[in-house]
């Protein structure tokens, strides 16, 4: 009996099937099927986790595991977030400085960098575009400008040391409705990365499947 259950299984030592409660759960290699959304490059899909990135925001979000999402026509990063508890699943999408320009006033958006003690700064929206549909708010504040850092080391799992973190200047527009925000990810260099984020309540994820 020892010998059929060392090759086909069903010894006393398997380890219980991984739950997966939220997106803070998600590890490389899971997946999970969206609800429908008014974002239409997720609607209805089913993604996969292909890495993740970890980060030290602020005293709220000092673990935050970032998950990127493949599956569809475009990389989708998808986390959990404190900046509004009834819809705290966080969906972004990246975008280049010319969507940027399309969808909000130049001078505005690059007053954010150049100004960097007006805390104040604003940003309306001037044009909606297919592309980013769902991602975007009217309007938006600066809710928190300060250093941050980033990791591909599971912050979950283990101790990082200072040397496994990058740190780089993070701003956060919020829009006024909370339901929108736009992060900026500032490096050494200069390299900028910014994407739209939309949050969505946590059930818009229909079901999870650990890898």
């Amino acid at each position: 009996m020892g010998f059929l259950k060392s090759m086909f299984g069903g010894g006393d030592n398997e380890s219980p099937p991984r739950s997966i409660k939220s997106p803070k759960d998600l590890k490389t290699g899971d997946m999970l099927k969206m609800e429908f959304s008014s974002q239409a490059v997720i609607s209805g899909q089913t993604l996969k986790v292909s890495e993740q990135f970890f980060y030290d925001v602020s005293s709220v979000e000092n673990c935050k595991t970032v998950s990127v999402m493949e599956g569809v026509d475009r990389r989708v990063y998808l986390s959990y977030s404190a900046v509004n508890p009834d819809k705290p699943l966080e969906v972004a999408v990246s975008v280049l400085p010319e969507t940027i320009f399309k969808l909000f006033k130049q001078s505005k958006f690059v007053a954010i960098f150049e100004e960097p003690d007006n805390t104040d700064h604003r940003l309306n929206l001037k044009k909606e575009l297919e592309e980013v549909q769902g991602f975007v708010g009217q309007s938006y504040y600066q809710e928190r400008t300060n250093e941050a850092y980033r990791s591909i080391k599971d912050c979950r799992e283990n101790k990082l040391t200072d040397a496994d973190w990058t740190g780089f200047d993070y701003k956060l527009m919020v829009s006024d409705d909370r339901q929108h925000a736009i992060r900026i990810e500032v490096f050494d260099g200069g390299r900028t990365d910014v994407y739209l984020i939309a949050y969505l309540p946590l059930n818009k994820i229909e079901e999870y499947w650990p890898g």
